[in-house]
This record gives C-alpha cells, sequence and structure tokens, in this order.
C-alpha cells in the first residue's frame, strides 16, 4: 500500500534514504568520510521530527514494512513539482516498487500540477535508466553539484 508518511515512520524513512544514499554515492563519489560520517540515520531522523514541512508530501510504499520512499515540493512555477528524495530499500529493489510509487505519484497530483522534475547525478546511470523508463525526459539543464567535480542531469515527465 501507498500512503502519506507519518510521524512514526520517520525512523524508517531515515534509514531507507540514508542506506539508499550509501548504496547510490558511494561509488561514484568515493568518499567514504560523508557516505559514513556526514550521512547518519539519526541525524536525518532529527532533521526529520523537527520539521514536519520537510516531510509534509511524503509518500511511502508499506506492505507491513516501510520498503520505499518519495518525496516532493511544490516549485515557484505553480503548476510543477520537484521531487527531493526517492529511494527504495535496496534489498527491495527490482520489485517494481520504484515504478508504483512514481504512477502513485503522478496519479495524485496531475490534477493540480502539470509537469514533474527531478535532479539526477549525471553518473549514476541506473537511475537516469529507471526514470526514462518510467516516463521522464533529459532536459538540456545540468547543474555542479556543490562542493564536488560531478554533474546533476534534470529529468522532467509531463502529467
Amino acid at each position: 500500500m501507498i500512503r502519506k508518511a507519518e510521524e512514526r515512520d520517520l525512523q524508517r524513512i531515515a534509514e531507507i534514504i540514508i542506506f539508499g544514499k550509501r548504496v547510490a554515492y558511494c561509488s561514484i563519489f568515493q568518499n567514504d568520510m560523508v557516505s559514513f560520517n556526514e550521512l547518519r540515520v539519526v541525524a536525518l531522523y532529527n532533521e526529520l521530527y523537527n520539521d514536519s514541512e520537510k516531510w509534509k508530501n511524503m509518500l511511502v510504499y508499506d506492505d507491513g514494512i516501510v520498503k520505499a520512499v518519495i518525496n516532493y515540493i511544490d516549485t515557484e512555477n505553480k503548476d510543477t513539482i520537484e521531487i527531493l528524495d526517492f529511494y527504495v530499500e535496496p534489498f527491495f529493489k527490482g520489485e517494481g516498487i520504484g515504478r508504483k510509487l512514481i504512477n502513485q505519484l503522478c496519479n495524485k497530483v496531475k490534477r493540480q500540477y502539470n509537469t514533474i522534475i527531478l535532479w539526477v547525478i549525471k553518473d549514476n546511470i541506473s537511475a537516469r535508466k529507471f526514470y526514462e523508463r518510467n516516463g521522464f525526459q533529459r532536459t538540456d539543464n545540468e547543474r555542479l553539484i556543490e562542493g564536488t567535480n560531478k554533474l546533476e542531469m534534470q529529468y522532467v515527465r509531463y502529467l
């Protein structure tokens, strides 16, 4: 079942996001200090717990175990949202959970919004392929990730 995130989910959400980032980004950035010293479950949990605005639009995939999370924000362009966090617990990848979350999000927001954007690290080929298989198109927009030499690419999906 896909549902709105609740306060009781925050610890699990923090685990999914932190472990998802470690799995996806460790080989790209090759910076163990960031991956294992700066990316901390407790720190993210506290950040979310202390600011409910950060998860007010968050959806979780929960079949008895919270296995994935997707989060979005409104943008300055009122007919567009931006996906900020989208992680499937690495142990459950390949089960169609990500596709279900994307589709549910699209169905949820299509009456109010026309466009979904997101940014993905250029070197994260598996994520880029996933987004392309799920209706997202690469734009010409790229940006340097602050403090790194890595680029992010913008993707868009029209509803």
